[in-house]
């Protein structure tokens, strides 16, 4: 079973890694390098461990704005990638923007075609592209 918590300062060394971990490919195949971000750069206050049991596998980070719900980023370690893990949290967020009468957004670098067809599958609608990301929504749920 799964779970989200708020990011603790104690966790922004994982978050950092995890995402380079996971972003990496996709900056590099689109830009040539990839820059790691300062862990002093996470926003702690948007971003939430995923949880299996008490393991932190991954994390979202979610700005709220006054016509959507952005999910900026969701990162699943490897080993929990294509486990069901990222429908299941996709859900969490997907109820919490229904809760407050919003959409939900999300952006995808173009390299990252796992991801835009995880998204896509998931019910999302691509609302826009440019060369790097292709942009997403999903539908508001009732209630």
């Amino acid at each position: 079973m799964i779970h989200l918590r708020p990011a603790e300062k104690s966790d922004a060394t994982f978050l950092a890694s995890l995402e380079a971990a996971v972003k990496k490919p996709h900056v590099a195949a689109l830009w040539g390098k990839y820059l790691p971000t300062p862990v002093s750069a996470f926003d702690l206050a948007a971003t939430r461990l995923v949880l299996k049991g008490e393991n932190p596998i991954g994390y979202v980070t979610v700005e709220q704005n006054p016509d959507h719900l952005r999910l900026r980023k969701m990162y699943l370690n490897k080993p929990s990638q294509g486990q069901g893990i990222g429908a299941e949290v996709l859900e969490m967020l997907r109820h919490e923007a229904a809760a407050a009468d919003l959409p939900l957004r999300v952006a995808v670098l173009v390299p990252n075609q796992r991801a835009l067809a995880f998204y896509l599958r998931e019910g999302l609608c691509i609302t826009d592209e440019t060369p790097e990301q292709i942009f997403l929504q999903t539908p508001l749920l009732a209630g």
